[in-house]
């Protein structure tokens, strides 16, 4: 008998039966390709992976020409009937229903939007003129079009979004909407464009064919009146008799209020649940929600409380395609965990890169079949048991290859078992504990506290090593905007990273957090030691905090987390360390100040390569795969992502 009570059963959406309510919600995989076998893998495998309901994210219903080409089907657009279709047909192969999310991207600069009176908030710094009446009609046209199509490709039904601040919700809130006509003022003259397009899409498609809406329930973030003004859209549209289920977010505008939208590790599971919670009081349709859902137990419950019907997960089933299955099958240990970086998903889309998944380097291989024997199964030696290390260990044992993991250290992880030390990134060490589960199954030998040498690696027989030795925070303070190193930084009180979260050295009371790596370790650090009721100064000399993430908005989360704690001398570099105090300049007007009695400086500055070995090994027989850190250390974003990307890499060319 299954211990959920709700989340595996069955549930109808509409005239359609759903076989658990596991919701998949729309998410672009980017760089996957329109209709590719990369992007049909990828949905096929979270299909057969035992999502209930899914859906195929960002179908634009009208041209989209701001937004780069290729990153998403055109539901307008006759020519990629056959690329849903695909994707439709491989997760229906699995009992999974499916539907097209039509999205309108306001990302035309030639298109308007519902009010000029408002500024454009996502994809550019504009206020575009208002719409006529006629422009609105084919807008709403081209979401009814765009469902056809979608209902041609075979799809269960069609979802919409009116929220996160873009699109649709430039006519339901009263933020955006300043129109003066039938568009515009009450709730609904401003729903009458969304109550259009259902009403166009209920008369010309079939009647089976499900509808949904995804709102954003509270925008109080950006100055509206919250929940008060999404209760009555949710109510409208319930009343109506003519939408499915509601889909519910809360306070996740784009991109002013992205860490809502995007929750990351640093917040809580269920983060729009309170919201929906409410939702659910006032409609008569099902209610899907969620917000970083982590496990099906907290779902489950989640259901069981009456905040939602279904639960909505993006990132977990990203993380581990298999997540369903395995939650419903008791077997939670071998589920790769989200860790909420949003490093390898959302951010590589806000720079043009391909989405992948920062613990999961099979996104985008999911079509290709199980990984071979080695033609020549040799004696691996890894060398460093970080997370490029752990990847190439697992991908070199599943092909068949006898592996040895030394790791000069008393445990394993490296930087990311470092991250997992500091307030609200405690979920990053479950990478390490899942790769380490891997490893013991495939029966991989690993030695801790063994360091890796020349002698070391000819006395065990090795045939090819893998060099994932990493890096390790200069003591010198040298950073990119600061080549030369900081007077003073050769002085015992002078600490790195490692020296305080890793080696355990004892700090005094006063201690200057020195940050110019713009990530989130130098504050993790200062809030470390300030909930210890040190006294902390946190110079660095950017303008604000964690810079390197301010596109998925946890700079802002970070930033209301530690300010109240520490005291923040910003755009500031040290000019010199002498036993007591840390002399300081303003980058830009030369000000100069001194703390005094200072106990301690930790340096998070840059990560030079440990890469010795490497060196050593040149000019011998031994065949050589050099990865992760030690290759090309990253202080800031990507580093993890791109560490387990090249230990599959590694893994794969042995």
């Amino acid at each position: 008998m299954s211990k959920f009570k709700h989340l595996f059963s069955p549930m109808k959406i509409g005239s359609l039966e759903v076989r658990n309510r596991v919701f998949m919600s729309p998410h672009g995989m980017v760089g996957l390709g329109i209709g590719t076998d990369q992007q049909v893998g990828y949905f096929e495998a979270r299909a057969k992976g035992g999502v209930g309901f899914m859906g195929i994210a960002s179908c634009q219903v009208t041209p989209a020409p701001l937004v780069p080409p290729g990153w998403f089907i055109r539901a307008y657009a006759r020519e990629d009937i056959p690329a849903m279709k695909r994707i439709v047909d491989a997760a229906h192969k699995h009992g999974t229903k499916i539907f097209v999310q039509g999205v309108w991207m306001m990302a035309d600069p030639e298109q308007a939007q519902a009010s000029g009176m408002a500024p454009h908030t996502v994809l550019s710094d504009s206020q575009p003129r208002s719409m006529t009446v006629a422009e609105i009609k084919a807008l709403v046209e081209a979401h009814v079009i765009s469902a056809l199509h979608a209902e041609e490709a075979g799809a269960d039904g069609f979802e919409f979004p009116i929220g996160g601040g873009a699109g649709l919700q430039s006519f339901t809130s009263p933020l955006y909407n300043y129109r003066t006509d039938d568009y515009g003022g009450s709730l609904e003259n401003r729903m009458r464009m969304v109550m259009e397009i259902i009403d166009g899409i209920r008369q010309r498609c079939r009647s089976n064919f499900v509808l949904g809406v995804a709102v954003n329930a509270d925008d109080a973030t950006l100055g509206g009146e919250g929940l008060s003004e999404g209760l009555g859209i949710c109510k409208l549209l319930s009343d109506s008799g003519k939408v499915d289920w509601l889909r519910i977010t809360a306070r996740g505008q784009k991109p002013q209020m992205t860490h809502f939208h995007y929750p990351s590790s640093y917040m809580p599971e269920g983060t729009h649940l309170y919201a929906a919670a409410e939702v659910k009081k006032v409609v008569n349709i099902p209610v899907v929600s969620g917000g970083r859902i982590l496990s099906a137990a907290y779902g489950d419950q989640a259901i069981e409380d009456g905040k939602c019907d279904m639960i909505f997960v993006a990132r977990s089933v990203i993380a581990d395609a298999e997540w369903p299955n395995k939650s419903r099958n008791g077997q939670d240990a071998e589920i790769r965990t989200c860790i909420g970086d949003l490093e390898g998903c959302f951010l590589r889309s806000c720079i043009g890169h391909p989405v992948g998944c920062t613990v999961n380097p099979e996104i985008g291989h999911e079509h290709e079949p199980p990984l071979e024997k080695a033609s020549v199964i040799k004696k691996v030696v890894v060398a460093g048991g970080g997370p490029a290390g752990l990847q190439a260990a697992m991908v070199a044992a599943q092909r068949g290859h006898q592996v040895i993991l030394l790791e000069k250290s008393g445990i394993l992880g490296g930087h990311v078992t470092l991250q997992a030390t500091l307030p609200g990134l405690e979920d990053r060490s479950d990478i390490i504990r899942w790769l380490t589960l891997q490893l013991g199954k495939l029966g991989v030998d690993i030695r801790l506290s063994t360091e890796a040498t020349p002698a070391l690696l000819t006395d065990l027989g090795a045939e090819a090593v893998v060099i994932a030795t990493g890096a390790r925070y200069t003591k010198t303070g040298v950073s990119k905007n600061q080549l030369a190193p900081i007077p003073g930084c050769h002085f015992d009180h002078v600490l790195t990273p490692e020296d305080l979260l890793l080696e355990d050295v004892r700090v005094g009371k006063k201690i200057v957090v020195c940050d110019n790596t713009s990530y989130e370790v130098g504050p993790g650090i200062a809030e470390y030691l300030a909930d210890q009721g040190k006294e902390v100064v946190f110079v660095t000399m950017d303008s604000g905090l964690a810079m390197s993430v301010t596109e998925i908005g946890i700079n802002k989360v970070i930033s209301k987390r530690l300010l109240p704690k520490v005291r923040f001398i910003p755009t500031t570099l040290i000019k010199e360390i002498d036993p007591a105090n840390v002399a300081l300049a303003n980058i830009y007007t030369g000000e100069s100040t001194m703390l005094e009695d200072v106990d301690n400086i930790i340096l998070v500055t840059s990560k030079p390569p440990e890469e010795a070995l490497f060196h050593a090994l040149q000019g011998t027989a031994l065949e050589l795969h050099l990865i992760g850190d030690a290759r090309e250390a990253r202080w800031s974003v990507f580093a993890t992502d791109e560490a387990i990307k090249d230990g599959r890499r590694a893994g794969l060319r042995l």
